[in-house]
């Protein structure tokens, strides 16, 4: 079974019957689905050599430059800025889209409860959503809604009660950065961090192995291929699941978002099938319970 565990439902980018489609083409058989965070975006050309950049910084002896290259995306006024152009981020962007798409395909896709602690209250936003099928987890945004992680501490413990993982896009820093305060005050709740970690990557990848409820995905432009080698080979595939962050970034011949590019790498990692399909979606199926 192939889940992609981190999804971007923008319908300006890519339309569910294409979505449908592409899974099908790509022998996708689930799609973990995320609300749109923001005004739609493209990542190529330039903005992807830049991208580039900033990861090899972050991984290197340059990470502090990597960091405020990681930072300056996101303005003082709360905008997504790559290349001087400018984004909104929607501070509350709602779960309603995601659950009108589970409802129409319960056999496509899933959906991460997206919440934002600092504009709204989580735990009804949670409790609105959980006794309805395909809810499979929670998704937050520390670094983009800018907060700092001890604010979904009663958001965790509701998904230990659940029995729900949580899907998490770091910061930086002691506040939108802490990646050890969740997994360790919550010794339940099984914790994934979006990106391999962003921005932490190799930093952070001691402590995720050490700990059992911790893993990673190894989603969107903010890896590579080698990174995504990287970073199976010192977690183990026990610990990664495959997501593409799509629609954003990897566009294919035709302009639109590209589902077999991480999917390829993920099947040309020098590892054993069975581990594959462990990247692939028993890691996903194991933490979600499904």
């Amino acid at each position: 079974m192939i889940i992609d565990a981190h999804y971007h439902l923008e319908e300006r980018l890519e339309t569910i019957d294409r979505l449908i489609d592409q899974m099908s083409l790509n022998k996708k058989d689930r799609v973990a689905l995320i609300p749109t965070l923001s005004e739609p975006f493209h990542i190529e050309g330039l903005a992807e050599t830049m991208s580039g950049v900033m990861r090899n910084a972050l991984t290197g002896r340059w990470n502090k430059v990597g960091i405020l290259m990681y930072l300056s995306t996101v303005t003082s006024s709360g905008k997504f800025s790559t290349l001087g152009k400018k984004y909104d981020i929607y501070p509350n962007p709602g779960n309603g889209l995601v659950a009108q798409a589970i409802e129409a395909h319960p056999d496509k896709f899933f959906g991460w409860i997206l919440v934002n602690p600092s504009v709204a209250d989580p735990i009804a936003e949670m409790e609105r959503w959980l006794d309805k099928p395909g809810w499979i987890g929670v998704k937050s945004h520390p670094f983009w809604h800018r907060y700092p992680v001890k604010m979904l501490d009663d958001t965790a413990a509701l998904c230990v009660e659940k029995g729900l993982p949580m899907l998490i896009h770091l910061g930086t820093g002691r506040k939108r950065g802490d990646y050890k305060y969740l997994p360790d005050r919550h010794s339940m709740l099984n914790v994934i961090y979006a990106h391999s970690g962003v921005p932490y990557y190799k930093r952070m990848w001691n402590y995720v192995k050490s700990k059992n409820n911790v893993f990673v995905d190894l989603s969107s432009p903010y890896l590579d291929e080698p990174l995504r080698i990287a970073s199976v080979k010192y977690l183990g595939a026990q610990k990664c699941l495959y997501g593409t962050d799509g629609p954003f970034g990897y566009p294919g011949p035709d302009g639109l978002y590209d589902h077999s590019a991480i999917l390829q790498e993920i099947y040309r990692l020098p590892i054993t099938d069975a581990e594959k399909e462990k990247i692939l979606g028993i890691n996903f199926k194991e933490i979600t319970g499904i």
